[in-house]
């Protein structure tokens, strides 16, 4: 019977709570009509709320009101949030099971910056990317996946704003035929750079969403193009898009 109390106790404090988010400062009556419970219970609630630093008395209109402590632990929280530890122990397995590098990048503008990078022990190719290495999107599996997640409208401004340059001769200088490569990404849930950045090199790679859904980061599989046949970029395909779900469902 008390270890039900106590759960209801904590149900009403957080009903108080999120009326209090809501509307930014009620009164005693106020949070009492909006939340069934009586005076009594959240008078003896806030009180409570206001001891422990959460919730502060305005004096000046007898209302309620949340503190900064509430931004302080949402602070904290998203400050060990970082993409890198929750996507770190299922990228490391990709290696591991292609016996190829994996890079995990994030968008900064009209370019995708490297911020980690899992090898294999054999076999993997030893690219010249390094975390901090910046590139513009378009070229790469990686920004093209990110740039999937878009309407095309930013697609156009990102392709207008970026110098283009044929950086091999299968990179993509015309914007008809890359909103094409994109329609296909959207259609089949990965991207593909083959050769269009690096020459014998290609990538695979699908896009990640931040903790507010916002498609900033993206991972990519490389490997020499002797490796990379058509159908081994569809079965990492596979692999990069079931591995991007459990990233997304584990830090989400």
């Amino acid at each position: 019977m008390a270890e039900q109390s106590s759960v209801q106790s904590v149900e009403r404090t957080f009903a108080i709570i999120e009326l209090l988010c809501k509307n930014g400062e009620l009164g005693i009556t106020e949070l009492s009509a909006a939340s069934g419970l009586n005076k009594a219970t959240v008078f003896r609630l806030l009180s409570t709320l206001v001891k422990l630093g959460y919730v502060r008395k305005k004096t000046s209109s007898e209302k309620y009101t949340l503190t900064l402590k509430f931004l302080k632990i949402s602070s904290d929280t998203l400050s060990k949030t970082d993409i890198r530890r929750y996507a770190r122990p299922f990228l490391e397995e990709i290696p591991k099971i292609t016996g190829e590098t994996v890079h995990l990048v994030e968008r900064s503008g009209n370019e995708i910056i490297y911020i980690d990078k899992f090898e294999s022990a054999q076999n993997s190719i030893r690219m010249v990317s390094r975390i901090g290495l910046s590139l513009p999107m378009i070229y790469t599996a990686v920004g093209k996946a990110i740039m999937a997640r878009l309407d095309n409208t930013e697609i156009d401004k990102i392709w207008n704003t970026t110098d283009i340059v044929r950086k091999t001769d299968k990179t993509i200088t015309d914007l008809k035929i890359f909103k094409e490569e994109i329609e296909t990404v959207r259609k089949i849930g990965y991207a593909a750079d083959r050769e269009e950045n690096e020459e014998g090199v290609c990538c695979v790679a699908v896009a990640l969403p931040d903790l507010s859904g916002d498609y900033r980061y993206a991972f990519s599989v490389s490997a020499p193009a002797s490796r990379m046949s058509g159908e081994k970029i569809k079965e990492i395909g596979s692999l990069v898009i079931e591995t991007g779900k459990k990233i997304t469902e584990y830090g989400g």
